[in-house]
């Protein structure tokens, strides 16, 4: 894109994975893997543990006319499945009623990123305050059919165009 990167970006450089296949073990032990409002799931990594909150299967669809907050009531804490993804490498074994305390962290590690997050809406042009937004100017997949975002959206993101 020819943009440069904000100065406070954590990253982790993985071009030597992807331009050679090396690989080595990654700097990085903790990964916020995705938080969905809409069907209040969230999954996180640490370490060998993979945590995994509210019913994965959910079919439930965004709703245009609805603001879905990012907050301690979007994710369903009740349903918990934890894995040890370095043992159990294909999810098989739902370890989260013996490691209570691991799955405790890890639901502070989702809470803690939920405070800093923006509420999203399911449509364009986005209301004030959810995405696309001047910190996050882009448009989630879902938001569009398929999941596939119209060259149109892209443009009207980056240039300030309205789409008739």
């Amino acid at each position: 894109t020819g943009k440069k990167p904000p100065q406070d970006l954590e990253s982790v450089n993985l071009s030597k994975l992807l331009i050679t296949g090396e690989t080595e073990t990654c700097p990085r032990t903790e990964i916020m893997v995705h938080i969905d409002p809409v069907k209040r799931i969230a999954s996180y990594i640490k370490g060998d543990f993979k945590v995994l909150f509210g019913d994965q299967y959910s079919e439930e669809l965004c709703e245009e006319s609805l603001i879905y907050p990012y907050n301690e009531s979007c994710v369903d804490w009740s349903i918990v499945e934890l894995y040890n993804i370095t043992g159990d490498v294909s999810e098989q074994k739902n370890i989260a009623e013996f490691h209570p305390g691991v799955v405790e962290e890890l639901q502070e590690a989702l809470m803690w990123y939920l405070e800093e997050q923006v509420p999203m809406q399911c449509q364009l042009p986005a209301i004030e305050g959810s995405f696309p937004n001047e910190d996050v100017p882009y448009c989630l997949p879902w938001e569009f059919p398929n999941g596939i975002i119209p060259s149109w959206a892209v443009y009207a993101l980056h240039s300030g165009v309205k789409h008739p």
